[in-house]
């Protein structure tokens, strides 16, 4: 046992044990785990299974509890790998899990119940039978798999309209004038830079007050302000006056667990199993003709419609087919034959009816059958999928090994801040803080959290870690840090000043450790560009 010393270190500059005790309190993310209710990110959950600082007491709090994951069909290769581990430790111990998806192709499910079995000590082939939808599956040692088909209630039985559109102009078109005809209107788009493009476009042609933008580069406090004003224009209880001619332009982040309603919704072509997702935004809850919500009885709106931004699903389609339409998008979904093949389902059947066509379709999508894909677009699915492959494996090579025990590992223990837990990117905490040239402030004012307000996770590529700053600014950094309750030890703080032209804007340091700007605004959110740029 390492000897405490009065500084807080302990021997060989480690710190002492009352030191990362203080840490783990300071920590919100980490005391969730611990409470008889806790709610967190998948990634405060995976850390239970990788080599990370507290991960015993990460395990010791989710045992014998019921470990509920939301939107299981969203993580990728390296992820779903890590979450099948997770699976097998929590049944190890006792715990029980609930898994939630309304498009989690059969494939995935298999895999998900037979990680859970693993920990169970149940090795036998376990294969889940019925294509039913919606669909309950439940697994249990002693019972083995049983799978129930549950009723669709009255509003989610729907026939969508599908149309799909490959200029941008003609899409900005088609939102003006349903705007313009007093419909509210969504656009997902699939990164936070085309969303940022379509926010600017359609601003130009609408009044300020009617488009909205919303992503996940906002700060904590000004993304839950626009989550409730969101909720507020398009949730189940607004008004026709409220949503009248109202757009709003966002990422992902409205496709799952937000309750909004539109009348017309636009996507950027994606998957199959998002797409499904996305169109479950129309006509969510019944309404007048007006858009007014109706206590009973059906929807009196026009058919719902869902147009589909993307390039034509051609036969004779080249490699850069989406890549030279959504070329961020690309990198985002790299399987560009799937993307090809759930544009030709939906264009061939051009609508999709609900629930009826749910299995159909996202089975279909990503069958390994891949003959009726071009053949261009299938060199690229091959690597897409080597990739899949090398991902699983990595996740395999992280983890800790349920039949191994403690054993050295590849990564040996890091700070569960630089733990990987997923491949799309690390991300950086990031805190903002207005500088007036005498004191620094959070950015958000919130009477008992303002500076967790203040914070933004952003890919570390783009940001990760922070500018040296002299004078007076840096001795008010420095007697900042010693105020914080984690002394500023797990993120990048960066002091904003207001410009000229009135925005804000700071400095930071990349990955390459070059200088990036930092401009942040309420309506806008964050933007990173190095310096020369």
């Amino acid at each position: 046992m390492a000897a405490v010393a009065g500084n807080g270190s302990g021997v060989d500059g480690e710190e002492s044990a009352s030191a990362q005790c203080s840490s783990w309190l300071a920590d919100n993310r980490k005391k969730a785990l611990l409470a008889d209710v806790g709610v967190g990110t998948i990634d405060q959950a995976l850390l239970a299974v990788l080599p990370a600082r507290f991960q015993s007491l990460r395990l010791f709090g989710l045992a014998n509890h019921i470990l509920i994951v939301d939107e299981v069909h969203a993580y990728d290769p390296y992820m779903n790998k890590l979450l099948q581990n997770l699976l097998a430790f929590h049944a190890a111990l006792g715990g029980s899990a609930i898994l939630l998806s309304a498009t989690l192709p059969t494939r995935v499910r298999r895999d998900f119940i037979a990680a859970f079995a693993r920990g169970c000590d149940d090795h036998q082939e376990l294969e889940p039978k019925i294509k039913d939808y919606p669909l309950a599956s439940t697994y249990s040692k002693k019972r083995g798999i049983r799978e129930n088909p549950v009723d669709a209630t009255l509003q989610r039985r729907c026939s969508v309209g599908i149309k799909l559109v490959a200029e941008e102009k003609e899409v900005v078109r088609l939102i003006n004038e349903a705007a313009g005809g007093g419909q509210c209107v969504c656009w997902i788009r699939n990164t936070v830079h085309d969303a940022g493009a379509g926010y600017d476009l359609l601003k130009a042609e609408l009044p300020a007050d009617d488009v909205r933008l919303f992503h996940a580069r906002f700060v904590m406090g000004d993304r839950l302000d626009i989550e409730g004003a969101v909720t507020t224009t398009f949730g189940k209880k607004s008004t026709a006056l409220e949503r009248s001619g109202k757009v709003l332009v966002a990422t992902q982040v409205v496709e799952q667990s937000l309750d909004l309603d539109f009348d017309l919704l636009v996507s950027d072509l994606a998957p199959m199993d998002l797409l499904i997702q996305r169109a479950g935004r129309l006509h969510r809850h019944p309404r007048d003709e007006y858009g007014n919500p109706l206590s009973e009885g059906p929807d009196r709106r026009e058919p719902p419609w869902m147009i589909i931004h993307g390039p034509a699903p051609e036969d004779d389609v080249g490699g850069e087919w989406y890549k030279s339409r959504f070329e961020k998008a690309s990198f985002v979904y790299p399987s560009h034959g799937c993307l090809w093949l759930t544009a030709r389902l939906l264009v061939d059947k051009g609508e999709l009816k609900m629930p009826d066509d749910a299995r159909e379709l996202v089975e279909a999508a990503f069958s390994e059958k891949t003959d009726k894909i071009p053949a261009s677009l299938r060199k690229r699915d091959d690597q897409a999928d080597v990739q899949r492959q090398t991902d699983q494996s990595l996740a395999h090579i992280n983890m800790l090994k349920l039949e191994e025990g403690y054993e050295a590992t590849i990564t040996q223990w890091r700070e569960d801040m630089k733990t990987p837990t997923r491949l799309s990117g690390m991300e950086t905490t990031v805190r903002l803080a207005r500088w007036d040239g005498a004191t620094l402030t959070p950015w958000y004012a919130h009477e008992k959290f303002p500076w967790d307000m203040s914070q933004v996770n952003i890919r570390n590529g783009l940001v990760d870690s922070e500018v040296e700053h002299g004078g007076d600014l840096g001795n008010e950094i420095a007697q900042l840090k010693e105020r914080l309750p984690d002394k500023g030890k797990w993120t990048v703080l960066v002091p904003l000043m207001q410009g000229e032209d009135g925005c804000w804007q700071g400095e930071a340091l990349n990955k390459k450790q070059e200088t990036v700007v930092l401009r942040y605004g309420r309506l806008t959110g964050i933007t990173v560009a190095r310096k020369e740029e």
